[in-house]
């Protein structure tokens, strides 16, 4: 007799039969355990048959008796074979005996698919005045969907589409940026008319306008400029870069960066100067495009480029580190020493590019500016591994052992710099400003052993000609200085 419990039984019990399953429901791809005793021992074996809701046969298995007559069976509910949801039973045979076990399925778990996140995106931009004249400070403000990088990116661009100016104000926990600027005629603002506002955050882009007069309006001549415009997920289209009706004398291949005013504003024509500069700069390396830029969008390309003719007074490094200048955004944002954003952008590059020595040279330069020397050590050692005689590598490579204090090692690599390619230039001066450095602390290491020694009467003091007890100077201090220089640096003695 089987005696049903509940609506699905999981028990069933007769007069030569206990059995049960450890549940009344499963889902496809569970494990399903059926225990059981009987009674009347007369095999050792009973055969358990399973079949679906439509009577089909899905497995027959003989199972081995215990000791005590128990017997035990897991069965894996396997898709395909447990896909269909409904009553399945379980059928047992012992000798001319028969039984059944209802169990049910409910077919696999749904799971509901986790949300993707969605990217962070420039949402709004506006303006605190919809027209402005010289000496007038211009406030932009918007909103982003959430933090990404933790600056955005604002092009001004005149009536032409010609930039007037980049500005990269800082994203708040509020999800606000905000930049001002003064608005000068003849300077940032070459034109009068309609002015677009382009800020770009990660993928995203947001326009508005506003108008700029020479003069302030006035109620004879009133002035109607446009509304600003906000256009939400614009289609991405390159921005071609019309010609400029004062156009810029072409900039030199490899200059020494020149000051530009903060903030930023029209690239203007770049002079040489004869000393060594500390801005980063590339000398006597190949210019090739920047491996990344297949991973950028045409506006990042463009804004790359525009970016790539500025130059700021803003890289305050000792030493001067070989960057690879291409039209990416990664070498672009490091001419605004905006390093931890560039950063992020020589990341993305490597994810698809690993091997690439140019790539991991300016992310090692880009650490070093933020002062970690250590990570960026590792990135030149990972470029040299690639390219022993990769240039920009060793000169970067000694820049960071030298801020480190290691100028030996230092000194060392740039010697061996000069030796491959006796015309470059900053491996030069930073020899200079690392030898300079070297002397000085020579210096002080001997006036220090020389104060020492005048100071522990368990040494004995260097004799002076004269007989009387003034206090002896040390002997030969200029070549004491030499000697201990040369024990360090051999080279320079």
């Amino acid at each position: 007799m089987l005696c049903l419990f509940g609506i699905i039984p999981a028990f069933a019990e007769s007069d030569w039969l206990l059995v049960q399953t450890d549940k009344t429901q499963y889902h496809t791809g569970e494990d399903m355990e059926i225990t059981g005793f009987v009674l009347d021992r007369t095999m050792p074996q009973i055969a358990v048959q399973i079949y679906d809701p439509d009577g089909e046969i899905l497995g027959a298995h003989g199972v081995e008796l215990e000791l005590d007559d128990t017997f035990s069976k897991i069965i894996a509910l396997d898709s395909p074979f447990y896909d269909k949801s409904g009553l399945y039973v379980i059928e047992f045979d012992y000798g001319p005996e028969t039984d059944e076990l209802f169990f049910e399925v409910s077919g696999a778990p749904t799971e509901e698919p986790e949300p993707i996140p969605l990217a962070p995106e420039v949402l709004l931009i506006t303006t605190d005045k919809t027209t402005y004249s010289d000496n007038e400070f211009i406030t932009i403000s918007g909103l982003v969907s959430d933090v990404g990088d933790p600056t955005i990116l604002v092009g001004i661009f005149d009536p032409n589409d010609f930039p007037a100016g980049f500005y990269t104000p800082p994203v708040n926990s509020d999800l606000e940026f905000s930049v001002s600027f003064l608005a000068k005629s003849g300077v940032n603002f070459k034109k009068t008319g309609t002015y677009t506002i382009k800020a770009h955050y990660g993928q995203s882009k947001q326009t508005a306008t506003f108008s700029f007069a020479d003069e302030p309006q006035t109620n004879n001549t009133p002035v109607i400029p446009p509304p600003p415009q906000i256009v939400l997920n614009p289609t991405p289209t390159p921005m071609p870069i019309p010609s400029n009706p004062n156009p810029t004398p072409p900039i030199p291949t490899n200059p020494t960066p020149a000051s530009a005013p903060t903030p930023i504003q029209t690239p203007k024509p770049i002079t040489p100067k004869v000393e060594a500069s500390p801005k980063p700069i590339v000398q006597n390396t190949p210019q090739t495009p920047e491996p990344d830029n297949s991973e950028l969008s045409p506006e990042e390309k463009e804004i790359g480029q525009i970016l790539n003719q500025i130059n700021r007074e803003c890289d305050n490094s000792h030493y001067t580190d070989s960057i690879i200048y291409g039209e990416g955004m990664g070498p672009a944002l490091m001419r605004l020493c905006n390093y931890e954003q560039a950063v992020s952008y020589f990341d993305k590059s490597l994810i698809k590019n690993p091997n690439s020595p140019e790539i991991l040279t300016n992310k090692g330069s880009a650490l070093g500016k933020l002062g970690q020397f250590d990570l960026a050590l590792e990135h030149y050692n990972l470029a040299l591994k690639i390219d022993p005689k990769f240039i920009p590598a060793l000169n970067n490579k000694a820049n960071a052992l030298a801020e480190t204090g290691d100028l030996e090692q230092a000194i060392a690599l740039y010697h061996k710099i000069l030796d491959e390619d006796s015309s470059y230039a900053i491996a030069s001066g930073n020899l200079q400003k690392a030898n300079e450095e070297a002397i000085q602390y020579a210096k002080m290491q001997v006036k220090q052993e020389s104060v020492s020694i005048n100071l522990d009467d368990s040494i004995p003091k260097i004799e002076s000609p004269r007989v009387n007890h003034e206090t002896p100077k040390p002997k030969n201090v200029v070549e004491q200085i030499g000697s201990f220089f040369a024990g360090i640096f051999g080279f320079l003695k």
